[in-house]
């Protein structure tokens, strides 16, 4: 592959090790190095991490509102006393209700807001030195939809088992 097609940044690191080939002294290291920065796939993944970043500073791209979830309530609660007058309404308030609809807010809300990892309690700290320590094992099942998650924490405290369930 030639320099050229190399990103700019991988191409003054690649100089750099040219540079520094006298003052190092593993061969190996050296042509490991340079044989991995000289790679497609480094430079694939580099062209991928440059495209990604541009897109994350995209403001176009930001949402409008991270909270729809709440807004389609609200709509939902208007409509509510509107369903008998107009059939609009009726099948409005219907389609709110759905849980493809609902759960597709909440992904959305979730995405909004950034909250992609699951958030689960602390575990109260209250042991004394002497006691033995405390392996927490913690299962996350995700393949469920984000309207229905549990997370399960499993603490052995003395050697008792305790298990919590959070929704």
């Amino acid at each position: 592959m030639m320099a050229s097609e190399f990103d700019p940044v991988l191409s003054k690191l690649l100089t750099s090790l040219n540079e520094a080939d006298n003052k190092l002294s593993g061969e190996q290291e050296l042509q490991f190095l340079q044989s991995l920065l000289q790679s497609k796939e480094i430079n694939a993944l580099v062209n991928v991490h440059h495209k990604v970043a541009k897109i994350g500073k995209d403001d176009r791209i930001a949402p409008v509102l991270s909270a729809s979830m709440q807004v389609a309530l609200e709509i939902l609660e208007l409509l509510a006393p509107r369903c008998h007058i107009s059939p609009v309404a009726k099948e409005l308030f219907h389609l709110l209700q759905t849980p493809h609809l609902q759960s597709l807010m909440c992904a959305h809300d979730a995405v909004a807001q950034k909250d992609f990892y699951p958030h689960l309690p602390e575990i109260p700290v209250e042991m004394d030195e002497d006691e033995e320590t405390i392996k927490i094992v913690q299962l996350v099942k995700s393949n469920e939809p984000l309207v229905r998650k549990f997370f399960i924490r499993i603490t052995i405290f003395l050697n008792c088992l305790h298990i919590s369930i959070h929704q």
